[in-house]
């Protein structure tokens, strides 16, 4: 909320600002955040302040686990460098009340991606939102050339990701919170970002998406039918993966943003969970249709399993 070197006095910058933040020599902020700046997070006061604040939200409110936005943020020392062994990492791995609860992150910020190597500085207990599976899917299932061999090997878990770790450190997902749903994966070739007033220059042009015949909306029946078998694609392609499964609210029903992939500024239906949207005949039949993937899931145990497949499976 202090933004940049212009932005207001609110706490850290008044307190110790170069000991809170990221700095450069001139007095200016590293921006790894999108923010304007980069909370120090290896510092030893901003450390013990995210310790403590994590400890008494676990103690307080019983939070049984977090997920950590730009988590890459973690792993930067003084100067904004990536480090091999983060301080902050290790003493949440070594913390007896916060080993206990679930540590997700999104392993990337605006300079660093580190998909495959992030539970490895945080001695494996992590999980990784594992971008390649999300992207490695997203390419086979609209038909791209040459996707099969690593769509193969994210359905079974990553293991050229997490070869020191298990299954259990990749969170596989096709959407998210920013990004296309997945009813706007299949209706759009590109974003539709004009309600966010910034001239659709933000949010991301490659969305490896596919409209299935035609940009949004559509009443023939062949593209709506075709949608809907690739929407389930997608849901069964997820809870077959090994790794831990993600869905984003609203796709169970077929949620759409009309082709908005970056929606944060809208608190309308583009953001909302509509209920009027749950009712319809054909959003019935896809929450049966996940129910149904979730029972499968929960009922063969190998499905999830904790460990990489061999030829004896």
């Amino acid at each position: 909320a202090e933004g940049n070197h212009l932005g207001p006095l609110y706490s850290f910058k008044k307190l110790a600002n170069r000991s809170y933040y990221i700095m450069n020599p001139d007095g200016t902020y590293q921006n790894h955040s999108g923010c304007g700046n980069t909370f120090n997070c290896n510092q030893v006061l901003a450390r013990q302040h995210i310790l403590d604040s994590l400890r008494y939200w676990v103690t307080e409110f019983h939070i049984d686990g977090f997920r950590f936005d730009l988590a890459s943020i973690l792993t930067r020392g003084d100067s904004g460098e990536p480090l091999a062994q983060a301080p902050l990492l290790q003493e949440i791995t070594q913390d007896p009340v916060l080993s206990t609860v679930k540590f997700i992150a999104e392993p990337w910020d605006m300079g660093l991606y580190q998909v495959g190597q992030f539970h490895m500085l945080s001695d494996s207990c992590w999980s990784e939102w594992n971008g390649r599976y999300r992207d490695s899917v997203r390419r086979f299932i609209a038909g791209h050339e040459n996707a099969s061999g690593e769509f193969a090997t994210r359905l079974c878990g990553s293991k050229d990701l997490y070869w020191q770790g298990t299954p259990l450190n990749s969170l596989n997902f096709v959407t998210a919170h920013d990004g296309f749903t997945l009813a706007d994966l299949v209706s759009y070739n590109g974003k539709h970002n004009q309600d966010n007033g910034e001239g659709d220059r933000d949010g991301l042009n490659e969305n490896l998406s596919w409209n299935c015949g035609q940009e949004g909306p559509a009443e023939d029946a062949t593209i709506l039918s075709r949608r809907q078998r690739q929407m389930r694609n997608f849901l069964l392609a997820l809870m077959l993966s090994r790794g831990i499964p993600m869905l984003s609210m609203g796709d169970e029903y077929g949620h759409t943003r009309r082709g908005n992939n970056n929606p944060w500024s809208c608190d309308d239906e583009t953001n909302w969970f509509c209920w009027d949207q749950l009712a319809r005949p054909e959003s019935q039949l896809m929450v049966n249709f996940v129910t149904q993937l979730i029972a499968l899931r929960k009922t063969h145990p190998c499905l999830a399993s904790g460990h990489f497949l061999t030829e004896g499976d």
